[in-house]
């Protein structure tokens, strides 16, 4: 590996601009001196980078940060790990973004699985850069479980899921390295960067795959108008729970309910939305005002567990 300059480990430092770090050289610890906002700019952050990509520490980076109450991200990404049909999924997601004009960059990850990485060219609400990852993946039957940011708020001292960075010193050979998109290989981690930098992607083409996200919502999504049981197919836990509201734990009542309509296969919004009505009957949140706030985040942690 040639020589790093300090540019390459500024521009490097920025595309991956996130909340926190953590060394995942082992396992992921993370590191607590680092919970500054918007990572990606200061000496002591670019002393950590330095070890990445020079000594012998490997980085992940958690993307969420905040700006006037606002989650942001800097990038999204989607890390696929399903044996020899990631490298195609990768490979479409990353034509489907060609043909929307947005760069995207596939990654050797750690096993045998791929990242795909899309830089942005300003910051971006977490919450519009993941559904827009997940329309574009859920229109050519990418897997969706590992599409970052994987949470778009996070609660009092929650920092989320990181994702290993690129080109750690110590890497396997082939593994945490860049394809260059024309076939020819790897790129090394000077020029990458440079081509990731010029390429950063602005929020309106990001923007322009919200569409996809409409067009592919799962259609048991629908089924939230009447609040029927019977009529709207839910069973199991669920059931019970609907219909039995003896409890002396409303919080993981609830928590018990969304991960059963998300085993079922409700999506994300529906499962809020029969979430809000059972918290009308038990009355947890219903005279909070961060009532819905609070209703996604546990939902959110329902997900993250039936990931």
């Amino acid at each position: 590996m040639g020589r790093i300059t300090k540019s390459t480990k500024e521009k490097f430092a920025l595309l991956h601009g996130g909340g926190h770090l953590a060394d995942v050289t082992d396992w992921v610890h993370p590191l607590e001196e680092d919970s500054q906002v918007a990572l990606g700019s200061g000496e002591q952050y670019l002393g950590h980078i330095d070890q990445h990509l020079n000594g012998k520490v490997a980085l992940g980076v958690y993307p969420l940060w905040k700006r006037n109450g606002v989650w942001m991200v800097n990038w999204i990404a989607v890390d696929l790990d399903d044996g020899e049909a990631s490298s195609v999924h990768a490979d479409n997601l990353i034509a489907l973004l060609k043909a929307k004009n947005i760069t995207a960059w596939k990654e050797t990850s750690k096993s045998k699985g791929y990242h795909v990485w899309v830089y942005l060219l300003e910051p971006m609400a977490a919450a519009i850069g993941r559904n827009a990852m997940v329309g574009a993946c859920r229109i050519i039957d990418v897997p969706t479980r590992e599409v970052y940011p994987k949470q778009v708020t996070l609660e009092s001292k929650k920092i989320g899921n990181c994702l290993r960075l690129p080109y750690p010193r110590y890497r396997d050979i082939g593994r945490h390295e860049v394809f260059n998109p024309d076939g020819t290989g790897m790129f090394d981690v000077s020029l990458f960067t440079e081509q990731a930098w010029e390429t950063r992607n602005p929020s309106r083409q990001i923007r322009s795959l919200l569409p996809l996200y409409e067009a592919t919502k799962p259609k048991i999504a629908e089924f939230v108008h009447g609040y029927e049981p019977a009529k709207d197919g839910f069973v199991g836990s669920a059931r019970k729970i609907w219909e039995n509201l003896h409890t002396e734990d409303r919080s993981s009542t609830m928590y018990a309910f969304a991960s059963s309509l998300l085993w079922q296969g409700f999506s994300f919004d529906a499962t809020v939305e029969w979430v809000r009505r059972l918290d009308e009957r038990l009355g947890k949140f219903s005279d909070r005002n961060d009532r819905e706030a609070q209703l996604r985040n546990l939902v959110q942690k329902a997900a993250d567990a039936n990931a």
